[in-house]
């Protein structure tokens, strides 16, 4: 009895092992993702940002629905995904800029990175840097979805990105009033 005891305890160890072997091979993007903080995860994207966007800093790639995903909240993800299917292919997003600096093109320098808890499961990014040697300030919400920290709210001044979207799905239902009988008079 004892034997067969030690035997089970000898194939869970077993299991134990090969399962942290294989989180182990997982690759660095599954690393990068699980067990980081808030600051880390935004510091991991905003450094991509730092220097000129014509040079060396190409910023965060986001030109397919895993890269969406990776850096967004579903809510904001199915958002910014139902804009690609309505846009040709090689055109923006919505605001025809990068999503995390607001702007087409930029040279970032002194970035700086504060981040707060908001809750359990949130955290409110205050990312300030110089980009062609004025200051900006943008705000990023985040929700911890499992172990890995998303973007579900970016804020440039007054301006947020869900709130470009809702302008732009507001913008697409209005009628135009010469074809709309109930506002002829």
């Amino acid at each position: 009895m004892r034997l067969r005891t030690l035997l089970r305890r000898c194939a869970v160890l077993t299991g134990l092992v090969a399962a942290a072997a294989l989180a182990t091979l997982a690759g660095p993007a599954d690393a990068r993702e699980s067990g980081t903080s808030a600051k880390g995860f935004l510091s991991g994207i905003y450094q991509a940002y730092v220097g000129n966007s014509t040079a060396s800093a190409k910023g965060v790639t986001i030109d397919s629905p895993e890269a969406v995903k990776r850096y967004f909240s579903h809510g904001l993800a199915s958002v910014i995904l139902e804009d690609g299917v309505e846009r040709k292919v090689g055109t923006g997003l919505v605001l025809g800029s990068d999503p995390f600096v607001g702007r087409e093109s930029w040279d970032i320098a002194d970035l700086s990175i504060d981040v707060k808890d908001a809750g359990p499961a949130k955290a409110i990014g205050t990312v300030k840097f110089s980009n062609f040697g004025q200051p900006e300030t943008v705000t990023v919400e985040l929700l911890k979805v499992g172990e890995a920290w998303r973007v579900s709210e970016i804020k440039w001044g007054p301006l947020t990105l869900r709130g470009l979207y809702k302008t732009k799905w507001q913008a697409a239902a209005q009628p135009q009033a010469s074809l709309d009988p109930s506002r002829m008079k």
